[in-house]
């Protein structure tokens, strides 16, 4: 079964020119997408050239407090971000793993209707507002994520990769610019994968995939320097594969899948409270690989639920790829 996409992805909030992100007591969310590789997430594909492409589409309707309960405000948000990633795999290996080098390229389209960039939310769960709602609406595009090197490496009942996720702010960014399509500062950090086979057969298998990411100040901002906390992403799944089709050339994957992210920094600034967002998610995944070419493709749909200090919603994520 092909994996999903394992590249990074751009951010649910950052991506979409929510400046909520920085200019808010609130960071809402990191740079990665959460529920981007929900499984196979320790493959790396067989040396040749691979192109995939991925839409991650994520609405939320509420804005909770860091104590867990929701803001009355009526808050809505949706964000699209259209992924195109490049990945070459050389035949020679390194330390006995395949090499895995990575481009994604992201178009973003996003709107919501939400607080200032001026609120704070307290620790009480209490807000300030000392300005209206306003709504926000940009599209273009965003962070461009490399991947310079991964290492892959297959076991018996173990498929591992490790490697490096870079995010670059090549997107329009200005600071307290309510369109932005940056986040406006770089992101660094490794990411793991790893997919547990529970039978002999590799039909039963347990994924995990892992990004810790670290975030440079925003950039243009010396009078009110910015930096963003660390953030913890996990996506996870146990699933099944069912072969058919002649000669069992095809193959459905499919299980129960769930995401976590939660900030483990506080922000960095004048008038940061140390607040820390998390988020949890849970629902489904299907994917289908064919004998063409490699190509495959695949869906997904989660429900988030305990959310602290940032918007709770749904995340939809339909994936198609090819190998060369």
């Amino acid at each position: 079964m092909k994996r999903s996409n394992r590249a990074g992805r751009i951010c649910l909030v950052l991506a979409t020119g929510a400046t909520l992100t920085a200019c808010a007591s609130a960071q809402i969310r990191g740079v990665y997408s959460p529920g981007s590789n929900l499984s196979g997430a320790g493959g790396v594909p067989d040396p040749g050239f691979s192109y995939s492409n991925q839409f991650w589409y994520n609405t939320a309707d509420r804005l909770y407090a860091p104590d867990g309960k929701p803001r009355p405000d009526d808050d809505n948000f949706f964000a699209l971000i259209d992924n195109n990633s490049f990945t070459l795999v050389p035949k020679s290996k390194l330390w006995g793993a395949k090499l895995e080098l990575m481009v994604d390229v992201a178009i973003s389209k996003g709107s919501f209707s939400a607080i200032d960039s001026n609120v704070v939310i307290s620790k009480s769960g209490l807000a300030t507002l000392e300005q209206q709602t306003y709504g926000v609406s940009a599209v273009g595009f965003t962070n461009i994520n490399f991947v310079p090197f991964d290492l892959g490496w297959n076991f018996k009942r173990l498929d591992l990769q490790v490697g490096a996720s870079i995010y670059a702010f090549s997107g329009r960014y200005t600071p307290l610019l309510r369109d932005n399509l940056s986040s406006g500062c770089w992101t660094f950090g490794p990411q793991v994968g790893a997919t547990i086979y529970l039978t002999k057969s590799k039909s039963n298998q347990v994924s995990v995939y892992n990004y810790y990411a670290w975030n440079t100040q925003e950039a243009r901002r010396p009078a009110d320097p910015v930096t963003p906390g660390q953030n913890e992403s996990i996506d996870y799944s146990l699933s099944h594969t069912f072969s058919f089709g002649k000669e069992e050339k095809w193959s459905l994957l499919a299980g129960p899948a769930g995401y976590g992210q939660w900030q483990t920094t506080a922000n960095e600034r004048r008038d940061s409270q140390g607040l820390k967002y998390t988020i949890q998610a849970g629902g489904f995944t299907v994917n289908v690989s064919t004998p063409y070419k490699g190509v495959y493709f695949g869906t997904s749909q989660l429900w988030e639920y305990d959310a602290h200090d940032t918007y709770e919603g749904r995340t939809r994520i339909v994936t198609g790829g090819i190998n060369f």
